[in-house]
């Protein structure tokens, strides 16, 4: 119902006729429309995160971690493909149950990357702006991939993990000496 209409175009009255209660009764456990909403999507963050560490949690080497934890990330999402489009589609508008989910996988990714960095696989950096980076650039590319189904969630994890992680040169690391 709201993945078909928007959070801002679905009525309490059809959500609850959607979920076959009357609407006295959906008032009996949300006050909102907004709160079955808040409550939807930190219980698919947690679920999210929960899938993370189980898929995570036998990896040692963190770049092999990171592309696993991408691919958790865009195959959940594929699963739940009508949820990102209202959190990440074009009428999202909940800021701050957004910050509360992705701060849920920051604190992961920077421990994550300082683990890489200590074993030498990751370049010296800032864990915490890169931990950010990463969440934007998965968040974004989420944005942009529930409107386009032709795209499987395998291809764009493979797209985003190697940018991630070898970026854009065809040698990472190396210097261009293209000038302006």
């Amino acid at each position: 119902m709201l993945a078909a209409r928007g959070y801002h175009g679905a009525k309490v009255a059809d959500i609850a006729r959607e979920a076959g209660v009357g609407v006295g009764t959906f008032y009996l456990y949300y006050p909102t429309k907004e709160a079955v909403f808040l409550e939807l999507v930190e219980v698919a963050a947690s679920e999210l995160k929960s899938q993370m560490d189980t898929t995570t949690s036998s990896g040692t080497d963190p770049a092999d971690i990171s592309r696993r934890r991408i691919e958790t990330f865009f195959n959940f999402a594929a699963e739940h493909r009508d949820l990102f489009r209202i959190v990440f589609g074009h009428d999202a508008s909940f800021n701050d149950v957004l910050r509360r989910a992705q701060n849920l996988f920051v604190a992961d990714i920077i421990e994550n990357i300082r683990r890489g960095m200590a074993a030498g696989i990751f370049r010296d950096g800032h864990p915490e702006i890169w931990a950010q980076a990463m969440v934007g650039i998965c968040i974004q590319a989420v944005a942009w991939w529930v409107e386009h189904d032709d795209i499987p969630a395998s291809d764009i994890a493979d797209q985003i993990s190697t940018f991630a992680l070898d970026g854009m040169t065809k040698n990472p690391g190396a210097q261009s000496d293209h000038t302006e």
